[in-house]
């Protein structure tokens, strides 16, 4: 790193607070944790909405009970633990950013508490990540087994079930079968989500399948950890999407396979029924008990079959259904924990452009618009939809976008008219990061017209709610930069642009934010690493090989150990990884790598966009990795060229093609691409550099 990059750190890191990484003040009564635990929270940056006796927006629990729950788990204080939960029960399965008190206590390795918030009602699944993995890559031996114990004991997820449920994935019956003759006991085993034998033949939809399974004793009724039971999994789930994953030329639909396992015996609850329009059994079943009208589902998720009855009838379009649930009392404003906190059934009825439905909600009292997580919210679904009459009928009953959704989407026009009537609505860091994820130059420029030094709050690309995503263009992100953005500007867990460039293996924005001084050595609290221990972790090769030739020292941090780049590298397999490392280290330089590489890389990107010729698909895959998890090779062959196409445009800042127009990438635009992702900012650049090396 050069003189001046480091005097601009300095010189930013007085200005902002947040990015000196000095200590702060722990919370009262904290004297008598150790100093591993004090040192870790005095660097956590406190969220406002963490600093207030307030419901927390996505969550359940009050924000500052929620801060004292996770420094207490930080700590290992039991007691302090046990006092928070006594007052609400429900912080156990309190978050916020996807950070849980579990995750915590297991990031952390404090295992008594870890053990306690698993008996008293913290989930294991969904928000808060992999903790096995957690465990895992920072060699707790005793937190990993104490999981692995307790998930298989209580949901039966194991790595045991994998095999079989990779078998029925698959679609290989013969193989199913012989592992169940070899090991009778597969039949009862979860994989490592929790995911039965019979909840995978079900997710993949093979009927001789699910008939063979139950035959050998499978139960129809056997919940996940989630919550899931098979007949809500008929058209899958968040991790394996039926309309997506399963073959839609000869498996059964969704519905033939509910009514297989009716046939079969399956108990058909509420939720399902109402997403199948089964108005017999919803009536059967609220002449039981009329209070399930209003009670939601063990399961919920996005996806079918889960979540409330009331949102499982509007988006099913059952009308019929909608007025039966109402007339019990159904709140069309019910909560569904950690997706809907405002009511999720006029938001499915819009996405499915039911509008009697709609029209019937709104006048029984439905918010006229609610956000829904990761999913914008009602009016922007009906907005993006193109439903005109939908659009007019949700404004009447007052209907209006938040103003991060009006950046996000780019409505100048709206905004403008907001801001006009109330300056201070500009004063929204997250809006400022949507509309400049997006691209949205003009949003931008209106919303620093009104707070000029609202940059100075945001790095774009660090947020882990919301889209989160990097400037969409290099002149938007100089102009940030003029007006005052941080490049080393933290996250509440000290993450900074760099970390999630290097998460992402984004070299282009990397190589900007280093040329305004962004430190490539400072370590975050989620893996107390550097951005090269991220994009070690990630395997991201060649955000490594670029890291390593800007300034980034391979050797910290200086403790722990295993949050070094090469102990990433080693604990997640990154072969590649590793040999650059070590020949870092060997020589104090890396290979050459000659201009013929790019060259060809250029002519790659030419006939992959044009023909998407399957050698030059896999070697851009593998060379750019533009999917993690495995998942690029996956997808179709029209479905890779529709990402590898609009990436391409986006990064050229190309419209769409009209339809039946010549839609081709020339050579020099190929080799914009090809030095714009390893960091240089033109071709020419490129060829010179490399000639030095």
């Amino acid at each position: 790193m050069t003189r001046k990059s480091q005097a601009t750190i300095r010189s930013r890191q007085k200005k902002n607070p947040r990015t000196a990484q000095s200590p702060r003040r722990v919370p009262p009564g904290s004297s008598a944790w150790d100093v591993r635990a004090r040192r870790a929270i005095a660097r956590l940056i406190r969220p406002d909405e963490l600093n207030k006796h307030e419901q927390v927006f996505w969550s359940v629990g009050y924000g500052d009970e929620l801060w004292d729950l996770f420094c207490a788990c930080i700590a290992g204080d039991l007691g302090a633990v046990k006092k928070l939960l006594a007052r609400d029960p429900a912080l156990a399965r309190a978050h916020y950013e996807y950070r849980t008190p579990l995750s915590f206590a297991v990031r952390e390795n404090r295992l008594e508490v870890a053990a306690w918030l698993l008996d008293h009602g913290a989930a294991p699944f969904g928000v808060g990540g992999d903790l096995i993995r957690t465990a895992q890559d920072r060699g707790y031996a005793e937190m990993q087994a104490m999981l692995e114990r307790r998930m298989a004991e209580r949901h039966g997820a194991s790595r045991k079930g994998e095999r079989i449920a990779a078998a029925i994935r698959a679609r290989d019956p013969a193989q199913v079968r012989a592992l169940l003759d070899a090991e009778p006991d597969l039949l009862h085993a979860g994989d490592e989500r929790s995911n039965r034998p019979i909840h995978w033949a079900v997710m993949t939809r093979q009927p001789g399948l699910i008939d063979e399974l139950h035959a050998r004793g499978a139960d129809l009724e056997v919940q996940r950890g989630d919550g899931a039971r098979p007949i809500q999994l008929t058209n899958g789930d968040y991790h394996f999407r039926g309309w997506r994953d399963v073959p839609k030329d000869s498996a059964p639909s969704p519905r033939e396979i509910y009514e297989h396992l009716r046939a079969r015996g399956a108990a058909v609850d509420l939720c399902t029924a109402c997403h199948f329009g089964d108005l017999k059994r919803v009536r059967a079943l609220l002449r039981k008990d009329p209070k399930l009208a209003n009670r939601p589902s063990d399961y919920v998720t996005y996806y079918a079959c889960s979540g409330t009855p009331l949102r499982n009838a509007a988006g099913g379009g059952h009308l019929e259904i909608v007025k039966l649930l109402l007339d019990k009392g159904a709140d069309p404003n019910l909560p569904e924990e950690e997706i809907a906190p405002r009511g999720h059934a006029l938001h499915a009825a819009v996405c499915n452009g039911h509008i009697e439905i709609v029209r019937l909600l709104l006048e029984r009292g439905a918010l006229p618009n609610v956000e829904i997580e990761s999913s914008a919210d009602t009016l922007s679904a009906a907005l993006s939809r193109g439903n005109k009459p939908m659009v007019e009928l949700l404004c009447s009953y007052g209907a209006a976008r938040p103003v991060h959704l009006l950046a996000y989407s780019g409505d100048i026009q709206t905004a403008a008219a907001v801001f006009a009537a109330n300056p201070e609505k500009a004063d929204n860091p997250h809006a400022l990061e949507c509309a400049a994820g997006q691209g949205h130059e003009g949003f931008v420029r209106l919303m620093l017209r009104h707070k000029p030094k609202l940059a100075q709050r945001v790095a774009v690309g660090v947020r882990h709610r919301g889209p989160g995503d990097p400037v969409k263009t290099k002149s938007l992100t100089e102009h940030l930069f003029e007006q005052g953005m941080d490049p080393n500007f933290p996250s509440w867990l000290r993450i900074t642009p760099l970390h999630r460039f290097a998460e992402f293996g984004d070299v282009e924005n990397a190589a900007i934010f280093m040329a305004h001084g962004a430190n490539p050595n400072l370590v975050d609290l989620e893996f107390q690493s550097t951005p090269l221990g991220w994009a070690a972790r990630c395997g991201k090769a060649r955000m490594v090989e670029w890291l390593l030739n800007h300034g980034a020292n391979p050797a910290l941090p200086a403790a722990p150990a295993w949050a070094r780049p090469r102990a990433w590298a080693q604990t997640r397999g990154h072969a590649e990884v590793l040999r650059i490392l070590d020949a870092f280290e060997a020589s104090g330089r890396l290979p050459r790598r000659a201009l013929e590489e790019y060259e060809a890389l250029a002519r790659d990107w030419q006939d992959a966009y044009a023909t998407g010729e399957a050698g030059a698909l896999k070697r851009l895959g593998d060379h750019f990795q533009f999917e993690r998890d495995g998942e690029w090779d996956r997808r179709p062959l029209h479905e890779r060229m529709q990402r590898l196409k609009r990436h391409a445009r986006d990064r050229l800042l190309k419209h769409e093609p009209a339809a039946g127009a010549s839609d081709t990438l020339t050579e020099d635009e190929a080799r914009s691409l090809v030095a714009r992702a390893h960091g240089y900012a033109t071709w020419n650049e490129l060829v010179r550099k490399s000639a030095r090396v």
